[in-house]
């Protein structure tokens, strides 16, 4: 355990902790000595979790089973650890919704549900989270966004454009609480290799989307790495790291073009 991680005696509540890359950033974090609150629709996935993670590392995990859709989740899950006596030192800001397709095709009540869950939950648990956050000499905030905040995708339009409101949210609050002990970081991965339906679309996206994926567990250690560092801006993998700068190179209106004939392709063979 690191200096850094020794000092963290306050729990770590993820969002989204039931699969993929939250799953992966419990695993993390605990491996660390760090206690765990996972968050999650799944209770099932959840009792799991916390089987699995209290038997291999001397660390408490608790589990609250809530869907995040629901906009009084934030507040019963700080109500919760109030109740509890449980003070959160990390908080990481992780579930969300993916979508690929055209915008045309997916149903308006999938669309707001995207943007209610990616968005809603980071703003209501940063702002009811900060008073106790602001109690450590130290404490961390983690919002995922994605690489694809850097540029508009088609076919991936209320995604990528979710992910930029968190990465322009997280860079905003880092400045804002930059003389506070409360360090945000957000991170920006490209393709994760989280389930069987994830993998099969990075296979049929050619070599730059085989190249620029990594695993969740390799992400999460980017990300809890970059945490304890201070880092604002957490790009996991030197292969993203090469593929954000060809993006920010690339005149936009030609990134669309590339980016959008390799999705529109791509559609059909998944």
């Amino acid at each position: 355990m690191s200096n850094t991680t020794s000092k963290i005696k306050g729990y770590c509540l993820i969002t989204g902790a039931s699969q993929g890359i939250g799953k992966a950033i419990s695993y993390e974090w605990a491996s660390r000595g760090v206690s765990i609150i996972a968050v999650a629709i799944d209770g099932d996935a959840l009792k799991v979790l916390k089987e699995d993670i209290e038997s291999t590392y001397n660390v408490s995990c608790k589990t609250l089973t809530k869907d995040l859709l629901n906009p009084d989740t934030p507040q019963e899950v700080f109500d919760w650890c109030i109740e509890n006596d449980i003070d959160v030192q990390v908080l990481v800001n992780n579930v969300g919704l993916g979508s690929s397709g055209s915008f045309e095709d997916t149903s308006i009540e999938f669309d707001i549900s995207l943007v209610k869950l990616n968005i809603f939950p980071m703003i209501k648990l940063t702002k009811l989270f900060l008073p106790v956050l602001k109690k450590f000499d130290k404490s961390y905030i983690l919002n995922m966004s994605s690489l694809g905040s850097y540029r508009p995708i088609p076919y991936k339009a209320l995604y990528t454009a979710s992910k930029s409101f968190i990465y322009s949210f997280s860079k905003a609050i880092s400045s804002e609480l930059k003389e506070d002990s409360v360090q945000v970081s957000v991170s920006c991965p490209a393709g994760v290799y989280t389930n069987a339906a994830s993998v099969k679309r990075i296979k049929v996206s050619g070599n730059v989307a085989k190249w620029t994926s990594l695993y969740a567990d390799i992400v999460a250690r980017y990300i809890a790495n970059g945490m304890l560092r201070g880092k604002n801006l957490i790009i996991p993998g030197k292969g993203a790291k090469v593929l954000m700068v060809l993006m920010k190179l690339m005149p936009e209106s030609f990134n669309r073009w590339v980016v959008g004939r390799n999705m529109k392709r791509n559609r059909s063979a998944v």
